[in-house]
């Protein structure tokens, strides 16, 4: 039995870069498991540049010349959302593992294709969600758990980025399921998922502006069965109010702020002073600086599941992700939102 994965990298662009150098830090931390064996794209030319830039073994000027390669066992695939389900089967016919950049699906019923035949074809599969596997992240929930800000009561964080608008934008073009929700608030409800214990989301409300038959902005309101709730909003054409983008976790007895949320790696832990509130101290710092860029945690995860032979992660499950993409589409149902392929 192998001690390693050969890992292919489908279509080489900005985050299939960042997932080759978190294998690249992997590999020169002395982590053996991972190697970077061959990428795909559908110009051979981009191909060979990106294996040639990655070090990686092979280059191939197609998706189905890499899916017929033996010795690649599992793929990471960072197309397009839109073009997530067809790579996914694929590469699942081909009896390759999978790991998918977020969303997986862009519907629950794409989801559940891709999950279905991973299972019945007894290979791995799971959706990026790097926020997830997120070492600081996990220490704000160990602080949770261990009640130091009391029972969370709310979470409010904004993904808003400000971008021209383009209809030949993926972003902005609903045959390529562009939108903020899928693309950014996602990250917001995944959080709150996380900080609320994966508690059942039983209430939803939102607002939204469309633009070009996607979503440019929204405000969205969940409440989870635990009482928490969480306010977020995600747009396309709108900065944040400030610098970066944060969250907010408010308990009973104090609250938890970070910076860049999904990608967290720094956050305080404040108390009350008073009944009030109007007056707090940090009683906490939490530093946890990635080991290289933060997709290096799920990558690893990713491998030691396929070298165990397990069909699914513990940690991000078949289930979570189902979840969060059973949100998306209520709201996109409330929103009158439908992609060109849905009925």
């Amino acid at each position: 039995m192998k001690d390693y994965v050969n890992w292919a990298v489908l279509a080489p662009g900005r985050i299939a870069r960042s997932m080759a150098d978190a294998m690249a830090g992997e590999e020169k931390a002395g982590n053996s498991k991972i190697r970077r064996y061959a990428v795909a794209s559908r110009s051979k030319e981009r191909a060979d540049e990106f294996a040639a830039a990655h070090n990686f073994q092979k280059s191939y000027g197609s998706y189905d010349a890499l899916f017929d390669d033996p010795d690649v066992d599992a793929v990471y695939i960072a197309n397009p959302h839109a073009f997530h389900l067809e790579a996914a089967i694929s590469a699942l016919r081909s009896g390759k593992h999978v790991l998918c950049e977020k969303p997986a699906g862009c519907s629950l019923s794409q989801l559940d294709k891709m999950t279905g035949l991973a299972r019945k074809n007894g290979l791995f599969f799971m959706e990026t969600m790097w926020t997830a596997f997120n070492p600081c992240l996990a220490k704000v929930r160990a602080e949770i758990s261990a009640g130091t800000i009391g029972n969370i009561m709310s979470i409010d964080s904004r993904f808003c980025n400000r971008n021209p608008y383009d209809p030949a934008d993926r972003n902005y073009a609903p045959e390529l399921a562009g939108g903020a929700l899928l693309d950014l608030g996602i990250y917001n409800i995944y959080f709150a998922m996380m900080m609320t214990d994966f508690s059942p989301v039983i209430k939803t409300s939102s607002a939204v502006r469309m633009r070009g038959g996607v979503d440019v902005w929204n405000a969205v309101s969940l409440a989870f069965a635990s009482g928490a709730v969480t306010n977020f909003q995600s747009a396309m054409d709108l900065p944040s109010t400030v610098p970066t983008h944060n969250a907010v976790i408010y308990g009973e007895k104090g609250f938890i702020t970070m910076e860049n949320f999904f990608m967290a790696q720094r956050a305080e832990i404040c108390l009350y002073k008073n009944i009030r509130g109007c007056e707090s101290e940090v009683v906490r710092v939490i530093d946890e600086p990635f080991r290289t860029n933060g997709y290096e945690y799920e990558l690893s995860h990713a491998t030691d599941c396929i070298l165990a032979g397990n069909l699914e992660s513990d940690i991000h499950t078949h289930q979570k992700s189902r979840d969060l993409c059973a949100v998306m589409d209520s709201l996109r149902a409330d929103w009158g939102m439908k992609y060109p392929w849905e009925v």
